[in-house]
This record gives C-alpha cells, structure tokens and sequence, in this order.
C-alpha cells in the first residue's frame, strides 16, 4: 500500500459528493427546517464517509500484512500488531509459554484467526470517536494518539456530533455549515497522516 491510499482518493470523492445535500444551506445559520435537516443530513453523510475510510484502511492493512507474510515470510509491524490484540484478549497466564512456541511455529493460522477476529471487530463498528479509532487502528500497529492526537480528537468531536444527530430528533440545532465544513476541512488536512502511519507499518519488518 502507498499513501495516498485509494481509501483516502475514495473519502475526498464521498465527502465532495456529500456537499451536493447542502446547496440552498444559509452559510452562518439555517432559517429553515428544511435548511436544518440538510445540515444534519450533511453531517450524518461525511461521517459515514469517515468511518467507512478508517474501516476500510485497517482491513486492508490486515489482508496486505497476511499476503506479504505468505508470498514472502516477511513478518511487518502490521502482522505483529494484529496477532499480538488477538492474543491479549485471549491468553491466559498458564499458556503463554506453549503460545509463544506453537506461534513461532505456525504464525499462518495465527495470522489467520487474528484477522478474522478483527474484520468482525471492525464489522462491528459505528463510529468515529477515539475509542472506535484505537480499536481499528492499534490491532494494524498504529496508535492514534501518538499518530495525532489533534487529528484524533478532532475526528472523536466530529463523532460526537453525528451521535448527537443521530440519536436525538430535533430538527432545528446550533450547528452551521461554516462550522461543519471548518472541522471536516481540519480532519480531511489532517487525516493523511493516519493513511502514512498504517503504510509505514506494512513497510516496517520486524527482525
């Protein structure tokens, strides 16, 4: 994978198509319902885009690592990242040493039943904020936090907001769209650094 990923090509194209909902939207403040319920819309829409982004990253991050291993035997950060979450929930004190030794010795099935755990973690998954972040990306070997913690905390805002909306009818809300579109245009500047962070992992070998 090499950054700008498709993934990345592929939220710029949604979240362009999104402000196609927010023609006739007052820029400093919805007069209508109809106006408000655009907005709301309008958010609703680029936080799928953003969620669907992170979701596809990490998957395909994880299917990358496990194809490199296969063609070649090279172990990345990635495949280390995605057996070592699997094993932390799983591994009970008494067995790590016989763990330990049945991984170095078939590293394939563990790399296996890692990934499918994960692509049910992140079938699972429906949101944005920092905990929904760390779940996708920490198991493919990359930290939000340390990654951007700007980033991360402007992308669990955004999150936030879109539950707001999506959890409690109410049409009219002190949102804006100058408001909306500054924060989308802070994450999107920003979220290339989540797309470098997962290429680099696939890149890094350990030894």
């Amino acid at each position: 994978m090499k950054s700008p990923t498709l993934h990345h090509r592929a939220l710029v194209s949604s979240l362009r198509k999104a402000k196609l909902i927010t023609g006739g939207i007052n820029e400093l403040g919805c007069e209508t319902n109809l106006q408000h319920l655009k907005l709301q819309a309008y958010i609703l829409l680029c936080h799928s885009a953003l969620e669907q982004y992170i979701e596809d990253l990490g998957l395909s991050a994880a299917k990358a690592a496990r194809t490199t291993y296969a063609n070649s035997g090279i172990i990345t950060k990635t495949l280390v990242a995605l057996i070592s979450s699997k094993l932390i929930d799983e591994l009970p004190e008494k067995s790590k040493a016989k763990l330990t030794e049945e991984l170095s010795s078939n590293i394939e099935e563990f790399s296996k039943e890692a990934f499918n755990r994960y692509r049910a973690v992140v079938s699972s998954n429906n949101g944005i904020v920092d905990r929904d972040q760390k779940k996708i990306l920490v198991p493919i070997g990359v930290d939000p936090a340390t990654v951007d913690l700007v980033l991360m905390n402007n992308m669990h805002a955004f999150g936030a907001k879109r539950g707001d909306v999506a959890h409690k009818f109410k049409v009219q809300r002190t949102d804006t769209l100058t408001a909306v579109r500054t924060d989308l245009t802070t994450i999107v500047t920003g979220i290339i650094a989540y797309d470098q962070a997962v290429c680099d992992a696939l890149k890094s070998r350990m030894r």
